[in-house]
């Protein structure tokens, strides 16, 4: 049984409320909030979704990783 799907903007959308959920994250403006979800060519089981990197890698955030990842697993993008 593969994942439930979700658009691009509603993925977003879940993404934004769940780094806003983060209190040390609540207010800051990511890569979410600014380059939004993009289809990737999925690797073997692997996501068919990312987020756009639009910042400096050197401000990778792993909290924000974690809430990607996690989401990435419960979800897949819509065609």
């Amino acid at each position: 049984m593969g994942k439930q799907t979700r658009t691009a903007e509603q993925l977003q959308k879940m993404l934004i409320e769940r780094i806003e959920a983060t209190p040390e994250l609540r207010g800051q403006v990511t890569d979410v909030h600014r380059g939004g979800v993009v289809w990737t060519e999925p690797a073997e089981a692997g996501p068919n979704w990312t987020v756009r990197v639009v910042s400096d890698r050197g401000t990778h955030r792993a909290d924000i990783a974690r809430i990607i990842r996690t989401l990435q697993g419960q979800f897949d993008l819509e065609d």
